[in-house]
């Protein structure tokens, strides 16, 4: 203790104000994490519900109401919080059993998740946060525990004359980043901001070596080398590559398994084939009906219209045009002859004429109105041939028995609720109750071998695509395809597979046609046995029944 007192004592002044200066940054530092880690530090506070302690009361009502129960509590994340090497295996143990639960370390095997349990580190970050920023040296691989992370992009704007940051995507808990400039050690490719309070797990730099590195590039090998086995990935480069390594999803299939149809599947992504067949099944929804011993088949489908003939067309479409034009014939035709009558009238009764004419004019207006509705109901501009007269030209026109000339004065009537006949809803709702005796039949549409694509949005209304063997799948998002559309590739697969791919209406036909078919053959049998002489013992329960199956079986 004597010689600590005295090398204490031995310190100069500048020492002892550096070293104040160290204790009070070190404070400082404690404060503002302490301040930044606010949200999770306090999520744990015991709820106190006694009523004697008044202090404790007020200041759990400040607080608020208690958050959701988290993925981690607060005891995790200060275990996560403590040095690497300063953890026992026994903490070790229990960091495993945390982290193997979780969403983003599902896709590991359990001796890769030990070794992270010895190495990752919790990472708390508020609202509006930068986490990695484009063009930066890379130091640590991030996993998101919760929260959202908005992914942005500079790019270039030939207008402004500089670079804007464009948002293009965001990824959710359970989701990575940050590993392509760690494997390949280049700088940050995009810039990773928090939408809200985001938790993350930490992996630094040496860690990733040591621990994911082999793993990432196993799975990325295994992406580039299904790439590669479609011609039309041949003209990306290494940039585009990478990014479909960091995008693709490798999903397995079992038998019978639907890959994609009724609510099933991940939506905007487009499947790869690898390995295995698989079928795509349509339901027929089809009405049966028996009359003079021979049975008709009709489809019903409310979305599927009906075949309309020419006749059909020309009263659907045009029919409320012909009535249309007979109105205007007539209309005009009445209307040349009010006009005449007006011009041709006696000279000598023009002062009788010009004082009735106030009393007129809504006369006129009621007939026309009332003969303009009658004739069409679609026009609703109504035109009356008026003589335009002022008071004082009226006075003139008494004394010099001369008529002004007359114009054409438009008024328009306010609108009506009657429907026009021409008019044509193009969706017309109509509910109508499915017959009594509607069947349901399972088609095979197509067969898909590897090396087959499918999702590009083709018709998948009672469809779906079934697994026949084991299917391995590569699966990309539709809209990073079509950023890279090489002389429109992607379009004209999804237009020959609209084209190829029979419609409703042609499964149909060939349903009927195998129906007529087993009628015909089963008619043809009954015909040359009843015109045979000879004795025949056998029934058909002498048929096996496997054979007899296969016939009772529909189609």
């Amino acid at each position: 203790m004597g010689p600590k007192k005295k090398d204490e004592k031995e310190l100069n002044p500048e020492q002892e104000m550096k070293r104040k200066f160290k204790a009070k940054c070190r404070f400082r530092a404690l404060g503002r994490m302490v301040m930044a880690n606010t949200y999770w530090l306090f999520e744990a506070a015991e709820q106190y519900e006694g009523v004697e302690d008044v202090k404790r009361r007020v200041a759990q009502a400040v607080r608020g109401k208690t958050k959701k129960k988290r993925l981690l509590s607060i005891t995790d994340k200060a275990l996560l919080n403590k040095p690497a090497a300063e953890r026992t295996d026994l903490e070790k143990k229990y960091i495993f059993r945390i982290i193997g639960g979780l969403k983003c370390f599902k896709r590991y095997p359990n001796h890769v998740k030990k070794k992270l349990a010895a190495v990752t580190y919790f990472k708390y970050y508020g609202p509006d946060r930068v986490i990695v920023r484009q063009h930066q040296e890379a130091h640590a691989l991030y996993f998101i525990v919760t929260g959202d992370v908005i992914v942005s992009h500079l790019v270039y704007d030939d207008l402004l004359q500089q670079n804007v940051s464009v948002d293009i995507g965001i990824m959710h808990a359970g989701d990575m980043f940050g590993e392509v400039s760690l494997l390949h050690n280049i700088l940050r490719t995009a810039t990773c901001t928090t939408a809200g309070h985001c938790e993350l797990l930490i992996l630094m730099k040496e860690d990733f070596k040591n621990v994911l590195q082999a793993s990432v590039q196993r799975q990325w090998d295994e992406v580039k080398n299904a790439m590669s086995a479609f011609n039309y990935f041949d003209g990306l480069d290494e940039v585009a590559r990478r990014e479909g390594c960091i995008v693709a999803k490798m999903k397995s299939y079992g038998v019978n398994e639907i890959i994609l149809g009724d609510g099933v599947g991940v939506a905007n992504f487009v499947y790869f084939i690898l390995s295995g067949r698989c079928q795509m099944i349509e339901s027929l929804q089809v009405c049966a009906t028996t009359r003079l011993g021979r049975t008709t088949y009709k489809l019903y489908d409310p979305y599927v219209e009906e075949e309309e003939s020419e006749q059909d067309m020309d009263k659907k479409y045009f029919a409320a045009y012909k009535n249309l034009n007979k109105s205007d014939t007539t209309s005009s035709s009445k209307g040349s002859r009010e006009q005449r009558s007006s011009v041709e009238g006696p000279q000598d009764n023009a002062t009788e004429q010009a004082s009735e004419e106030p009393k007129r004019r809504p006369s006129i207006l009621k007939t026309t109105d009332k003969s303009e509705t009658r004739e069409s109901s679609a026009s609703n501009v109504l035109r009356v041939t008026l003589a335009s007269n002022s008071s004082e030209q009226k006075r003139a026109n008494t004394k010099e028995n001369e008529f002004s000339p007359l114009a054409t004065v438009q008024e328009i009537l306010p609108t009506t609720d009657a429907q026009r006949d021409s008019m044509r809803l193009s969706v017309e709702l109509k509910i109508t109750p499915p017959p009594p005796n509607l069947q349901t039949y399972f088609m095979q549409v197509c067969q898909f071998n590897p090396g087959s694509t499918f999702g590009f949005g083709e018709n998948m209304r009672d469809r779906r695509i079934v697994a026949l063997t084991k299917v391995d799948c590569m699966m990309l998002p539709k809209i990073w395809l079509l950023q890279r559309n090489t002389a429109n590739i992607w379009t004209r697969i999804e237009h020959y597979l609209n084209k190829k791919i029979p419609t409703k209406k042609q499964l149909f036909k060939d349903f009927v046609t195998e129906r007529r078919w087993l009628e015909f053959r089963e008619q043809l049998v009954e015909d040359v046995l009843s015109r045979s002489n000879t004795v025949n013992w056998t029934s058909v329960h002498d048929v096996p029944y496997s054979i007899r199956m296969e016939e009772m079986i529909d189609i």
